[in-house]
């Protein structure tokens, strides 16, 4: 069967909830606010609160929503049973958002991209019903993820077409004309004085499929020519907001490395901020860094799937600088209300497919989980890892990206939904053969973030099967991280041709595990590969056999 295929600072002033409260008629997780001065340094403030010349702005923000539509179970698979508790979808941000913009004078609706890629939504409408729910959203502006380009950039150009608001980038330069027309390199808001660049992460073209012509200039760099640009063109503006998709730990980098905004609204990384009651925070919200004027720069992100909505309040001097803020992420759960008319939509456009995404394939008894495949050896990674051996049992072993598995699998029935969830993208296996050194040197490069052939970042972690068995020391100097590698219960013989199953994206050099091949054959696609398996193997149950373990040796055991 091949389917289409907070920081909570100690200061005078400042106010935390350690329980839910509720502003303006909608519930937020341990709001946080600040109403005296930022710090030391900033006297002006101390002058009062709300002084004359002082401008308060709402921002609320979404990020890498991932064609999440309509509702869903925390762990990303689908919402089968309401009452077992499931959040998100669009139909939920809109009530929020229509409820508290209408408390706000002056507010923003920004969005920070990856709206494809990720549910059956996007698999069959592409993005003909994406467009349709944003447009009733009142978003003011946005920026592209990378998956945006995931089938290529006509598709995109099209879909931003049917948009009724802006697509912000300050670093996609493209020569496709209608994409290019699409794009503004910023945006300027002359009611607020203010203006947003935008940028997305310069790694795409390895992870997702934007056309020769379209290139991703350096974040960093992009931004503050985009800045010293607005500043010198519109003397009006006081205000800098970058929406970015480029990742926390960037976005952080971003504002160190930068001057001339103080605040960055983010998405790519899947981080959730904030001193949530209901899930383990990557930071507070916002995350505050100091840029290279030694002022503050505020960072804020909302997590992934939209089952939050990023809000915080913001007071300006009459200078630009931010003097007061007020605000938590917004979680959307099962008594959050729901829009009737889009949710009408949304469920109808689901009916088109409903029959055959809710056909079980098998059952688990073990949670597969994919919220640490980046990291180290996971449930879901063993089990689809092993799927892909198994497909070809002639194979040494096999291996996939861990950014390319989406969603976690609860206990209970697997539907088709699920799996299509799980492997959205319609990858296919390919089988590559490679020499012991070059596995060597590709595991090595994963570990150490940066290949080992060509010294260029790898951007993403690694899933193997159960006859790879793999030791890794972090702690080690990068290039020195892999300490041994197992194939077939031996270690690794660097001269040995080992042939080994992968992924399509894989071999054409996504993620950067290697350099783009042109010997790959393609074979089923990893969703019916995966969805065979789990017919095989029901009833599922998972335990670590830890094929990728960590070590307090030092000294890499090559051998010969």
């Amino acid at each position: 069967m091949r389917f289409i295929s907070t920081l909570l600072l100690a200061l005078a002033g400042v106010s935390s909830f350690v329980a839910a409260t509720e502003v303006d008629g909608v519930k937020v997780d341990r709001l946080v606010s600040r109403s005296v001065g930022l710090e030391k340094r900033d006297k002006g403030f101390r002058k009062g609160h709300g002084q004359k010349g002082n401008y308060e702005l709402s921002f609320y923000h979404v990020n890498d929503v991932h064609a999440h539509l309509d509702e869903f179970r925390s762990s990303g698979s689908a919402c089968t049973d309401p009452t077992k508790g499931c959040v998100g979808g669009y139909s939920r941000i809109k009530t929020v958002i229509d409820k508290k913009r209408k408390t706000k004078k002056n507010s923003l609706l920004l969005n920070a991209g990856d709206e494809f890629q990720g549910t059956l939504f996007y698999t069959v409408f592409k993005g003909e019903k994406i467009a349709q729910t944003l447009n009733q959203l009142g978003f003011d502006a946005m920026t592209l993820g990378n998956h945006e380009f995931d089938d290529g950039d006509d598709l995109l150009a099209d879909f931003l077409s049917k948009l009724k608001f802006p697509t912000i980038s300050s670093n996609i330069h493209t020569t496709h004309k209608k994409l290019k027309k699409q794009l503004l390199p910023y945006k300027i808001w002359n009611k607020h004085s203010l203006a947003v660049v935008a940028v997305t992460t310069e790694t795409t073209k390895g992870i997702s499929k934007p056309g020769n012509g379209t290139e991703f200039e350096d974040p960093v760099t992009a931004v503050q020519r985009t800045v010293d640009q607005i500043k010198k063109r519109h003397r009006n503006v006081k205000r800098i907001v970058a929406l970015t998709h480029i990742g926390f730990d960037q976005d952080v980098e971003l504002a160190k490395k930068t001057r001339g905004f103080n605040l960055i609204i983010g998405g790519h990384s899947h981080t959730l901020l904030g001193d949530s009651a209901n899930s383990a925070s990557a930071g507070s919200y916002p995350t505050i860094a100091t840029n290279l004027d030694n002022e503050e720069v505020f960072i804020v992100t909302s997590y992934r799937w939209g089952e939050y909505v990023g809000y915080i309040d913001l007071e300006y001097d009459r200078h630009g600088r931010i003097v007061g803020y007020e605000g938590a992420p917004i979680h959307l759960t099962n008594t959050t209300a729901q829009d009737t008319r889009l949710q009408k939509q949304v469920d109808a456009w689901a009916g088109e497919f409903e029959e055959f995404a809710a056909r079980v394939i098998g059952t688990t008894t073990t949670l597969l989980d994919q919220s640490t495949c980046q990291k180290q050896e996971c449930t879901l990674g063993d089990f689809s890892a092993d799927s892909m051996a198994d497909y070809r049992p002639l194979a040494d072993g096999a291996l996939l990206n861990a950014g390319g598995i989406r969603a976690s699998i609860d206990v209970g029935d697997i539907t088709v939904q699920d799996a299509l969830t799980v492997f959205p993208f319609g990858n296919s296996n390919v089988e590559l053969t490679f020499t012991g050194e070059e596995l060597w040197n590709i595991f090595e490069g994963i570990f150490s973030a940066t290949s080992q052939s060509n010294g260029r970042p790898v951007t993403s972690g690694v899933q193997v099967s159960r006859s790879i068995r793999i030791t890794q020391n972090p702690n080690n100097p990068a290039g020195q991280r892999l300490i041994s590698l197992e194939i077939g219960g031996e270690p690794v013989q660097l001269e040995k041709v080992y042939t080994i199953v992968t992924l399509d994206f894989l071999a054409s050099g996504g993620d950067n595990f290697w350099e783009p091949r042109s010997d790959a054959v393609l074979l089923n696609t990893m969703d019916e590969v995966w969805m065979d398996y789990v017919t095989e193997k029901t009833p599922i149950s998972v335990e670590l056999d830890g094929r990728i373990s960590v070590t307090e040796e030092t000294v890499p055991q090559k051998g010969n």
